[in-house]
C-alpha cells in the first residue's frame, strides 16, 4: 500500500501519452478473453456456426459474439490510446456506454428469470462479497508476490481537481454496477454451460435449457480458468481471480439464480473501489 504522504513514484508520474510504451497486461488480458470468446462463439460449436457469422442474431451463441465483438473494440482502443488525444483514463470513460448497452442487451438474452434474489440469497451474497473484497487486497499480502506489473490506474497523477474526480467515479460506478451484471451473465451464466453443453455432446439446443445448478467439473474447471485468465494487473490476481469465480460459482449452484453472484461481485468490486480511493492503493486499478 502506497503511503499517502509520500511522492509519487516515477513510474506513477510517467506520462499517459507515451507512444513507444509495450501493451500493459490488462490490455494482453483483453486479448486473452478476445481470443476465448471468439473461439467460443465460432469454433466450438460448428452446428451453429451460421449463427456465430451474424452477431446481432439473438440466438444461443449471440451472446459471445457481442461480448467478443466488444471486447475486441476494447482491445483497439487499448493498443490505439497512444495515438489518441485521450487520457487512458479518459478512455476508460468513454466504455461506460459500451457497458450499459451490452448489459442491457444481456438482460435481453438470458431473460431476467435467472436473477431472482431472496433475503437470504442477498445476505449471502453480499457477506461473499465481503469475504471477496478481504481475499483480494490481503492475497497479494499474504503471498509477498503481488507486485503490479503495471502503471497504476491513477487519474490523479494525469488530471486535476474535479476531472479527476470524474474519472474515479465514473470507473468506480462503472466497476459495480455494469461490470458484476454482465460478467455473472457471460461467466456463470453462459461461458460455464457452454462448456457444459460441449461436453455433454451438445444435447441443449439452448445454454438456457442447462440448469443452473447442474454441475460438471471439467467445465467448471474450464470456465475458472478462463476467469482467472482475464485477470493479470499483479503477479498473483489470475489465482485470486480463480478463486473468486469458485466463490461465484458455488453461489449460483446453491441458489440457481445468477442473482446472489450479481450482488456479491458488486460488493466486492464496490468496497474494493472504495479501499482503493481511501488507500491511495492503486494496484488494484
Amino acid at each position: 500500500m502506497r503511503n499517502r504522504d509520500r511522492p509519487l513514484s516515477a513510474l506513477e508520474q510517467q506520462p499517459s501519452q507515451n507512444p513507444s510504451r509495450k501493451a500493459e497486461p490488462l490490455q494482453k488480458a483483453q486479448i486473452v478473453q478476445t481470443l476465448e470468446l471468439t473461439y467460443v462463439a465460432t469454433h466450438m460449436v460448428p452446428p451453429v456456426l451460421l449463427h456465430c457469422l451474424n452477431i446481432l442474431t439473438i440466438g444461443q451463441y449471440s451472446l459471445a459474439g457481442w461480448f467478443s465483438a466488444y471486447q475486441l473494440v476494447m482491445t483497439v482502443l487499448a493498443y490505439l490510446s497512444p495515438y489518441i488525444p485521450l487520457s487512458r483514463y479518459q478512455l476508460y470513460a468513454v466504455r461506460l456506454p459500451f457497458n450499459i448497452m451490452i448489459a442491457i442487451f444481456f438482460g435481453n438474452v438470458v431473460g431476467f428469470a435467472e436473477f431472482t434474489l431472496s433475503l437470504q440469497s442477498s445476505v449471502a451474497g453480499a457477506a461473499m462479497g465481503i469475504v471477496s473484497t478481504i481475499l483480494w487486497v490481503g492475497g497479494p499480502k499474504l503471498i509477498s508476490f503481488g507486485k503490479s506489473k503495471r502503471r497504476p490506474w491513477n487519474p490523479y497523477t494525469a488530471h486535476e481537481g474535479n476531472t479527476a474526480h470524474l474519472l474515479v467515479f465514473i470507473r468506480l460506478f462503472n466497476s459495480s454496477v455494469f461490470t458484476p451484471f454482465f460478467e455473472e451473465v457471460y461467466d456463470r451464466g453462459f461461458l460455464y454451460r457452454a462448456f457444459f453443453n460441449l461436453l455433454s455432446g451438445w444435447q441443449y439446443t439452448s445454454f438456457q435449457a442447462i440448469s443452473l445448478k447442474a454441475i460438471n467439473i471439467v467445465s467448471l474447471a474450464a470456465a475458472i480458468f478462463c476467469f482467472g485468465a482475464g485477470h493479470t494487473r499483479f503477479a498473483c490476481e489470475p489465482v485470486l481471480g480463480m478463486l473468486f469465480a469458485l466463490c461465484m460459482h458455488s453461489l449460483v449452484f446453491y441458489f440457481e439464480s445468477l442473482g446472489p453472484a450479481i450482488v456479491a461481485h458488486a460488493v466486492c468490486n464496490l468496497m474494493l473501489g472504495i479501499w482503493v480511493v481511501s488507500a491511495q492503493d492503486w494496484m488494484f486499478w
